[in-house]
């Protein structure tokens, strides 16, 4: 079939983008046809089985782009001896489907490379819901002809993980980092149809100045918790899901020397302190990632199994994404004697449920610690709990409140001092002197302003409350 000039020009190989498509801007997203019109989803699989052997994950872009397009030409040219034509557009859209399904999230590509969409949920083949970053949610494309071409792909997309996940029924529950700071949560054949949801990390080079021109920081919020940083205290940070804590933890983590060992510990792959566009900011970083059992029931490395191993690997800190079992113990641990100044994030629903929270993670991972044990080492390890929170109305998320936590004293809890605590507009404003002298000293050493703690009188006064 004759190509069109204009067509090859945008198309050339040399043009092509990262994602395939030149800067002119992408044709329509690939949807199914209606009756008697070339089924598109057929298209793309007869395309990509052609192409199955000639189009590995490492496969150049540009290159596996050239390959693409010249295939779907030889299957118009059979469209057209068979007395089907096809457009010059529709060839478009098959290339891109083909491209897309094979290197990125297929008919949701599009909205990955948009700026404003913040997560994507699919029920089924046919239902797609976009929400955006200003909190508003949109239907979106069909991703797949049927659902079992949808779970197909499923697994194509779980091979791209850093552990190769299975996706079958014997492991109908998919969880996998895939790349450009993309989540992916699948499950499937628990429930009536294959259900997604892919969560966009925008915010993957991120500092705290910029936390605090998006409004998550405030002035003196930024300064105590850059001193904070540099003084080598630990940091937890918590809130419910969808609230900024990973994102937090970037930034937090960006404040951290460049030559300073840090490893990063997740049950999948999230903070991206090893992508090499960060290299920057952090020289010596080693990330690694919690493997779940085969359908064997062979093979599964705990997150909890990881923590005292990466001790062994000489961090200067030691960042866990997320603390949900038995790997808050060890980290308490590593926070106190292992490697002073290291992060994890915990999901609470208050801040003052913290200290719950760890007695019920405790628990649940069958420690065989008390509550009073599990209390003594939070304490101990006097981190500096930081809670976030998100305003419903505008999609908006900010700490509200920052609390010091010490050894237990007279109580089994360990004390406290809430540093900052939330304004008038819920966003963290500093208590007015709630502080120990301890932490205080160690911030000053670090250039850390005490006017920033205003009233400037009770800060003197500070101490374990």
């Amino acid at each position: 079939m004759p190509r069109r000039g204009t067509r090859r020009a945008r198309t050339g190989g040399a043009l092509v983008t990262a994602t395939g498509w030149t800067a002119a801007g992408p044709p329509p997203s690939a949807t199914s046809t209606d009756a008697g019109e070339v089924n598109v989803w057929a298209a793309a699989r007869h395309v990509s089985t052609q192409l199955a052997d000639a189009l590995a994950d490492d496969s150049d872009r540009a290159r596996a782009w050239q390959l693409i397009d010249a295939q779907v030409q030889a299957w118009a040219r059979e469209q057209l001896a068979s007395g089907s034509p096809v457009s010059a557009g529709l060839e478009r859209q098959v290339a891109r489907l083909v491209f897309d399904r094979r290197f990125g999230l297929g008919p949701l590509q599009p909205y990955l490379e948009r700026s404003d969409v913040e997560n994507i949920v699919v029920n089924g083949c046919r239902q797609t819901w976009i929400t955006y970053t200003d909190g508003s949610k949109k239907p979106g494309p069909p991703v797949a002809e049927t659902d079992d071409d949808l779970i197909e792909w499923v697994q194509l997309l779980a091979r791209r993980g850093n552990t190769g996940r299975e996706f079958s029924h014997a492991s109908p529950l998919l969880d996998v980092a895939l790349a450009d700071g993309v989540r992916l949560a699948v499950v499937g054949w628990v429930s009536r149809h294959p259900h997604l949801a892919i969560r966009v990390h925008r915010l993957v080079d991120i500092t705290l100045p910029q936390l605090t021109r998006l409004g998550t920081l405030t002035e003196p919020l930024e300064q105590f918790l850059r001193a904070a940083i540099r003084a080598r205290r630990n940091i937890i940070v918590c809130g419910e899901v969808n609230t900024g804590k990973t994102t937090l933890i970037r930034g937090l983590a960006n404040e951290i020397p460049p030559d300073e060992r840090i490893i990063s510990l997740e049950s999948d792959f999230e903070l991206f302190l090893d992508d090499p566009r960060l290299a920057h900011r952090h020289h010596d970083v080693v990330a690694m990632e919690a493997r779940r059992a085969n359908a064997e029931d062979a093979g599964e490395v705990r997150l909890q199994d990881l923590v005292p191993a990466c001790l062994r690997l000489n961090p200067d800190r030691v960042i866990v994404g997320e603390a949900r079992h038995g790997e808050l113990a060890p980290m308490l641990e590593v926070m106190y004697s292992g490697a002073r100044g290291s992060m994890c994030t915990l999901h609470v629903h208050r801040p003052e449920h913290v200290f719950s929270r760890v007695v019920q993670l405790g628990r649940r991972a069958d420690l065989g610690l008390a509550a009073d044990d599990l209390h003594l080492m939070f304490g101990l390890a006097q981190p500096l709990v930081v809670h976030l929170e998100r305003d419903p109305a505008d999609n908006a998320r900010y700490v509200s409140q920052v609390m010091e936590v010490g050894p237990p004293a007279d109580a089994t809890e360990p004390t406290r001092n809430l540093i900052f605590t939330p304004g008038p507009d819920g966003r963290a404003t500093p208590s007015g002197g709630h502080i120990s002298a301890e932490l205080l000293d160690e911030l000053v050493g670090h250039g850390f302003d005490p006017a920033l703690l205003a009233p400037e009188e009770a800060i003197a006064g500070g101490g374990w409350t």
